[in-house]
């Protein structure tokens, strides 16, 4: 009889479930359970199979077979490989598994971990139970090879590296992700500042002239360094009247769009959410806040990074064996990012009023 106990059991402790609710979701009893998990008793094969179907293994590796059962005489041939959903029949024999980890079950549970920036225990307990998937056993039990190591094989025949044990449908998790989308929002929009004056090329001209200006100041101070400090501050007082400029040649559009506050990432609750269409993005490209985070910074970083260059937020729910509900927050880029032609200059501005004047604004870019 394999030693199974501790396998299962740590099977479990990566779902975060106990004895009892599994009995209790399995229709098994508690007693049954934890006698078969010590090892002091055979699960039937009704029994097994509704384990093996749970923790997305391969029953036959896992569990003894028993008197009603009899084992098979080429198991090696007629290996079950578990998929999910509890339609593990749905594969039976070898040929058929590396033709879907071929096609179908390419993506692995170490590449869910990367495109979600997620633990194994957390796509364990919210991804797996959801779509369908393969589990390659590598016949290893205590670190002593007892079966054939299936993950070797379908690696030599796929000629990829297959290091990862359980190999997930694309399709499914796809599916998964698009289905557990909770909404799809903007809150802000950078737009070149040009779209808000009453003409472009005087604007121009002028933020040009502060330019010059401001090179032939720095100049200076290279070559006299040691020149009054407040030589230093007319160069910081020039670049910020520079960034102004635009305000005094606003069009009676550019008006409207900043009055009122501004958009600010110390208070980005204050900015209201506009529902947007979803960017025909892949999931891999999906950005997660703790991407932008660096040593020595806050968890806020990222959301404030998304918040003053106008990204999408993308905000998903998923769901346990439970019926607990976890959220997770991915950005992408605004596939509509609007560039300056004349100055490159942006100011930050609400989603909620771009709506309202982006067809006047662009009507006369």
């Amino acid at each position: 009889m394999l030693e199974l106990n501790e396998n299962i059991k740590e099977s479990l402790r990566e779902k975060n479930l106990t004895q009892k609710q599994v009995a209790t979701l399995l229709g098994i009893s508690e007693c049954s359970l934890s006698r078969y998990l010590n090892g002091t008793r055979m699960p039937n094969s009704e029994d097994s199979q509704k384990i093996a179907n749970f923790l997305g293994i391969y029953p036959k590796e896992w569990f003894p077979v028993t008197d009603d059962e009899p084992e098979e005489k080429n198991p090696e041939q007629t290996a079950f490989l578990k998929p999910a959903r509890q339609a593990w029949e749905k594969l039976r024999t070898w040929p058929e598994a590396i033709r879907a980890l071929g096609k179908t079950h390419t993506l692995s549970v170490q590449d869910i971990c990367q495109i979600l920036h997620a633990p194994r225990s957390w796509v364990n307990r919210y991804i797996l139970p959801h779509v369908d998937k393969i589990f390659l056993p590598d016949g290893k039990r205590a670190g002593k090879e007892i079966n054939t190591n299936w993950k070797q094989v379908a690696a030599i025949q796929l000629g990829k590296d297959m290091q990862d044990s359980t190999w997930c449908s694309k399709d499914d998790f796809d599916n998964l992700i698009m289905g557990s989308i909770v909404s799809v929002t903007k809150q802000t929009k950078l737009i070149p500042v040009e779209l808000l004056v009453q003409d472009k090329r005087a604007f121009a001209e002028e933020y040009n002239s502060y330019t010059e200006k401001m090179e032939e100041l720095a100049g200076y101070l290279r070559e006299y360094p040691d020149s009054p400090l407040e030589k230093y501050a007319e160069l910081a007082a020039l670049k910020k009247q520079q960034k102004q400029c635009y305000r005094r040649q606003l069009s009676n559009e550019g008006r409207a769009v900043l009055r009122g506050n501004a958009p600010s990432a110390a208070t980005p609750d204050a900015t209201k959410s506009i529902p947007v269409r979803l960017p025909s993005i892949p999931i891999e490209k999906w950005i997660a806040p703790e991407d932008m985070k660096d040593f020595g910074e806050t968890e806020d970083t990222g959301h404030k990074y998304f918040f003053k260059n106008g990204y999408i937020r993308i905000l998903l729910s998923f769901i346990d064996m439970n019926g607990n509900a976890v959220k997770k927050a991915f950005y992408v880029a605004d596939s509509e990012t609007l560039y300056h032609r004349f100055v490159e200059e942006y100011v930050l501005i609400s989603e909620e009023v771009w709506q309202t004047y982006a067809i006047r604004l662009m009507s006369r870019r």
